[in-house]
């Protein structure tokens, strides 16, 4: 059980919580903590395993689903009016706040230790970031098979049940259509009210988050697909295994993703594959592109590479653990995203390291970055984090669970994180 004075600010809201979880687990048993599980065991899917099992697991069901014959587009023809070159769409919201998945945001976040506004409980661990949604609400995705609409204080608008988990950030386009897509194998379509408006089943279960552009969603399953924005198949392209590596747009026209054996893929809108390029390692994070236009990709093995549009390594940089993260960018390029090691390192646009600072767990979180530089970031350790763009830590708070959720940043400075004890947390400036 973590240390009480460790709760901080929260200790009121999950006190309770954390005195019935008990001493740490012996393997096999419950957990909602990788800090509950001994000697080199993490806490997965409510259990403590060593994590080479889980790893050999996963790779065991992307290998067999793998062998399933693919669902294809029946052709790659465009409706009447689609513009055939898109562009993001400037009013959308997705994971890491825009196509490019920069992780910067135009809304500023606490500067100084936030204090609990409120938390909203669901039955299954947090896993996606929460979205700003239409009409002032937070959209929540949850391993309960709900994604959930919260105003502003945090009371339940509307609920959407889905058919298995959700790991994916759902997406919101300019005229508040609210796109999901879980384990389930579904993408759907919700009203800005939570009303199903189309439901398009694809060929595998969707861990990865949506890419929304201007006239089509891109959706990462068994392989990679774009589909208009009435829920029609535009193309498909198969891979050999499950793909978990949340799409990005490149200003050039590419569309990109990474494949679990290995692969940075590029494609153009048309879906066909421009160049591929072998990084060594899976690739279970997203992709991101600087303001430079360098490719940004993490891999397990905890090499962090940058290619130019023509899928040429720019620089490579080593850390001591797998990268499951998404890389966020600041404004002057700097590359800022977490490692297995539990270092959250700054590159430089050159590639050589401005800084790192060492949290006390493995970093799964992906990095959000306010307009002052500010970067907010969760941790294994059961924390969320500030720091300042010069490595140098502003405020930690204890959720008192594991945070693997990418922090997201409200116009009033609130930061909303889940957790792994099912809780989306909504922290604010103090009075």
């Amino acid at each position: 059980m973590p240390h009480p004075a460790r709760l901080g600010p929260l200790g009121p809201l999950i006190a309770c919580m954390i005195s019935c979880a008990g001493a740490g687990p012996k393997p096999a048993q419950p957990c909602m903590s990788d800090v509950e599980c001994r000697a080199d065991r993490i806490c997965h899917e409510g259990r403590c395993h060593f994590l080479a099992d889980v790893e050999a697991e996963r790779k065991r069901i992307d290998t067999a689903r793998g062998e399933t014959d693919p669902l294809t587009a029946a052709s790659v023809r465009y409706p009447e009016g689609t513009d055939p070159d898109p562009a993001p769409g400037p009013a959308a919201t997705m994971f890491m706040g825009d196509p490019t998945r920069s992780g910067r945001t135009h809304l500023r976040g606490p500067a100084t230790e936030p204090v609990p506004a409120w938390s909203f409980s669901t039955q299954g661990r947090i896993f996606a970031a929460a979205t700003l949604g239409p009409n002032d609400t937070v959209l929540l995705a949850s391993q309960d098979r709900t994604v959930q609409a919260l105003g502003a204080g945090g009371q339940l608008r509307w609920r959407y049940t889905g058919g298995d988990k959700f790991y994916a950030t759902p997406a919101v386009g300019s005229d508040g259509t609210i796109y999901v897509t879980g384990d389930d194998k579904d993408v759907v379509a919700l009203s800005p009210k939570g009303a199903v408006q189309w439901k398009r089943t694809l060929g595998d279960r969707i861990d990865a988050s949506p890419l929304l552009l201007a006239d089509r969603l891109v959706v990462a399953a068994d392989g990679l697909y774009a589909l208009s924005l009435g829920g029609t198949v535009l193309w498909h392209v198969p891979t050999a295994m499950h793909v978990r590596s949340s799409p990005a747009w490149h200003p050039s026209g590419l569309i990109l993703f990474g494949t679990a054996d290995g692969h940075l893929v590029a494609v153009d809108v048309e879906g066909r594959t421009r160049w591929e390029a072998n990084l060594g390692g899976n690739v279970d994070g997203g992709i991101s592109v600087s303001p430079t236009g360098a490719i940004l990709v993490g891999t397990d093995g905890g090499r962090l590479f940058a290619l130019d549009a023509e899928g040429n390594e720019l620089w490579k940089f080593q850390t001591g653990g797998d990268i499951r993260a998404t890389p966020a960018t600041m404004d002057d390029g700097t590359v800022v995203v977490g490692s297995y090691d539990q270092y959250l390192y700054a590159v430089r646009p050159d590639g050589q390291l401005a800084w790192k600072y060492r949290t006390d767990g493995r970093i799964r979180s992906s990095a959000t970055i306010d307009p002052e530089g500010r970067i907010y970031v969760g941790s294994q350790d059961d924390s969320v984090y500030a720091l300042n763009r010069k490595g140098q830590r502003l405020w930690r708070v204890s959720l008192g669970y594991d945070v693997d959720a990418t922090p997201v940043i409200g116009p009033d400075q609130t930061l909303y994180i889940g957790a792994d004890d099912g809780r989306l947390y909504a922290l604010r400036p103090p009075p």
